[in-house]
This record gives structure tokens, sequence and C-alpha cells, in this order.
């Protein structure tokens, strides 16, 4: 597998990051979801599916597939390669990549708006426009912070924003942001029905209702615990509640949730074909089948057995804990145990960071300050007291996990979570 060292501006969550000594003040509000993509560690394929023929392509694009979109006259596809930065172009007509687009950092999702393709940007907090008929780039609209979702709806696309609690909304017709709408906490996902938009906030464990003519929130469904996916069948709203292992059904002409379907372990993401809504359960490595007319479940399937249908756009979503492997799709590898990313700091202007990860074999370390190291153990000194944010990625022949955490490099004894720190004393970052 490639390993592509993060930006430094890759946040994670601090859980089980410890700082055993003086100087150092940890933000109250520290914990941030990790980001993961449900399609990850695709090792550069992607499988085009023939329906009629049940035959399948294989396809080598970037490293790590994010988002998939197809073209309105159904002739190419698009899709995003979260850790090289671009886009593939595949031919569908004759299953080949045809073009090969540097987009932002970390490509997350993609919607199509009459002849060009929208691409969010994770760590670039930016949307990419693509003319799809010459294949150019021609333009970059900031957005809020780490955009992953989109879904278009008339003349407007909608980008849901994880860490800014926000949609930012951009007419397609001159790509100028038109309006910034508050939703809940940590939004995931987003898809249309109608003239409303469904945006699932994953820490809020609610669907945000957006009407798309005015693009004011007309109402907020209390649906399970940590949604995610969302996918819409004619009438209904599917979504995905990862830490409840259900699905919630929502008449999207009334809002009022008609039903609630039991389906595997951290259903993560959703995808309609037809009157089928096919569900990724990530810790079971499996697929639920729903019926969308009856909501019944059809069948479930190991996610390794047969192509997995993951609709026209699968994005990036905020996860508390990443399970392993983090792909249920087909093409992935058999993956042992993961890596699990820790470390300590003792700052004393020059910090020696000690690693507390399990199972890794490779270390990089980013210490806020434009330097980095692969040493397992780094002292790094820094020039000047501050807030910096030092990012450890750990790896082993298997896969890759990271953790991140603001250390403040005093010159005196500061206060952690409004705590006095003597020294001696270790500070808890959570």
């Amino acid at each position: 597998m490639n390993i592509t060292e993060p930006a430094v501006n890759v946040t994670v969550s601090g859980d089980s990051i410890t700082v055993p000594d003086e100087n150092i003040t940890v933000p109250e509000n520290l914990s941030i979801p990790e980001i993961i993509s449900p399609v990850i560690e695709t090792n550069g394929t992607i499988s085009v599916i023939n329906e009629e023929t049940n035959t399948t392509t294989n396809l080598s694009v970037g490293p790590d597939t994010g988002g998939v979109a197809v073209s309105p006259d159904g002739t190419k596809a698009y899709v995003t390669n979260l850790n090289n930065n671009t886009v593939s172009v595949i031919n569908t007509v004759n299953n080949s990549v045809e073009a090969t687009i540097n987009v932002g950092d970390y490509p997350a999702g993609i919607a199509f708006a009459g002849t060009n393709a929208y691409v969010t940007n994770a760590n670039s907090n930016t949307v990419t426009v693509i003319n799809t008929i010459n294949n150019n780039v021609i333009g970059t609209i900031n957005v809020g912070e780490h955009p992953s979702g989109i879904a278009v709806a008339g003349t407007n696309a909608y980008v849901v924003n994880i860490n800014s609690n926000t949609v930012t909304v951009i007419n397609t017709i001159n790509n100028n942001v038109i309006g910034t709408i508050n939703v809940g906490k940590n939004p995931a996902g987003i898809a249309v029905a109608g003239t409303n938009a469904y945006v699932t906030n994953a820490n809020s464990n609610t669907v945000t209702v957006i009407n798309t003519i005015n693009n004011n929130v007309i109402g907020t469904i209390n649906v399970g615990e940590y949604p995610t996916g969302i996918a819409v069948a004619g009438t209904k709203a599917f979504v995905c509640n990862a830490n409840s292992n259900s699905v919630t059904v929502i008449n999207t002409i009334n809002n009022n949730i008609i039903g609630t379907i039991n389906v595997g372990e951290y259903p993560a993401s959703i995808a309609v074909i037809g009157n089928e809504a096919h569900v990724t359960n990530l810790n079971s490595n499996t697929i639920t089948v729903i019926n969308t007319i009856n909501n019944n479940v059809i069948a479930t399937t190991p996610a390794r057995s047969l192509p997995v249908p993951t609709g026209h756009c699968v994005c990036a979503i905020p996860v508390p804990k990443p399970p392993c492997p983090t792909c249920p799709c087909p093409t992935c590898p058999e993956v042992p145990k993961c890596p699990t990313a820790n470390f300590s700091s003792k700052p004393i202007y020059a910090v020696k960071f000690t690693d507390m990860s399990k199972g890794a074999t490779k270390w990089y370390w980013t210490f806020g300050d434009g330097t980095n190291s692969s040493e397992r153990n780094p002292l790094h000194v820094y020039a000047r007291p501050g807030s910096y944010r030092v990012n450890l990625t750990v790896s082993n022949e298997n896969c890759t996990d990271f953790k991140s955490s603001i250390v403040n490099v005093c010159p005196q004894v500061s206060k952690a979570n409004n705590t006095q720190v003597p020294p001696g004393d270790s500070a808890p970052i959570y």
C-alpha cells in the first residue's frame, strides 16, 4: 500500500493522547471527528459493473477512491482520488481512463451540475469546478471547513462543511457563493428530494431540512445515533445511523419518520438503485439490501462477495473511531489489525515526543512549525513559545492511523482545561 503523509492541517480526535509534563494549555473542545472515506484503501482500482451482463472491469485510478459521479449522458464517470489530489475521468463506453485532473487537497465528494463537475477538497476548504467538455479546471471556490458531501438542486450546489457545521450554497451558473446555512453539529451527508435538501448531522443525531427555493431551514428531524449516509428513493429518505445499527425512513412529503430498519454493525453509507437501498455496514463487512417500497430487508450479503453499489457520490464522512478495516468494498484486500496511534510530549522548548502507538513500523511527525521527522521518538526544539498542532501518522504493512493534538509551549506554568498543571503532573487531552 502507498502511504501518503497528511498535511499539517489534518485534524483528528485527541482521544487517549496524554501530555505528561508542565507548560501545556489544552483547549476545552479539542475533540474533532476523524475523517475517513467509506471506500478508502481501494489500492488504486475501481470496478465498472455491467448490470446487463453482470461482468466487472477493474480500472487503475489514483490511490484511495473517494467520490464517484456519472455524467448526465452516462458516457463518463469522474472519480476522486483522495491521496494524490486528482480526479480520474473514465470513458464508460470502452471502460478506459482518458484523463487525470489535478484538484485540491483530499478531494472527497463530487456532483454534476449541467456540464460542470464540482469537487469538494476536504483539506483545502475549497470546491474545484471542472468543465467536463474539455476536462479543464475553470474555477476554485472557497467554502467552509472540511467540505465533503455535495448535492445539486436546480441551479444550486449544496456543500456540507463537517467542521464548520454549515452548508455552503453555490450558484452553478456563475459559481458564486450565494449563502451559508447553519445546520447541526458535524454535518456528514446530504441528499435532495424535490425542493428540499436533507442534511445528516452526525453529532447532533438529527437531520436538517432545507428548502432549496429560499435556502431556509424548515425543519429538524430526530433520528438515530450518529447519522451519516443518506439517500432518497421516491418520497422517502433513508438515513444510516452508524452507532444505532439502523436506518431511519423519513416521509419527505411531511418530514415524519415512518419506520426504523435494523441493519448491520456501523452502517455508514447508502445508495439507491431502482427499488432497492444498499447499506454498507463497515464493522460487519456486509451489505444490507432494503426494499424501498415496503421498507423490508430482503438480503444481507458479505461485502467482499459481490460488487457493492455506492451511488453517484461516496463522500468522506466523520466517524468517532474508524473501524478496521475501513473499507467494505469488494476490491479491498483483507486487512489484519490496524495500528493505534498515540503519543506523549514533554515541552520545555525542546520537546521530547514519545511514541505510544501499537503495531506501527513507520512514523511521521509534523510539529506545527513547518518541520517534520520520521524518527519514532523525536526530540524537537521550538524556536519560541506558542501554540503548535502536532500530528503523528503511523503505519504498518496493512494500513495507517494518525493522531493530532494542540501543544502550547509556554515559558511559564499554564492551565489545562482550567486546571493548574504543576511540574511533574500530566494534562490529559480529550
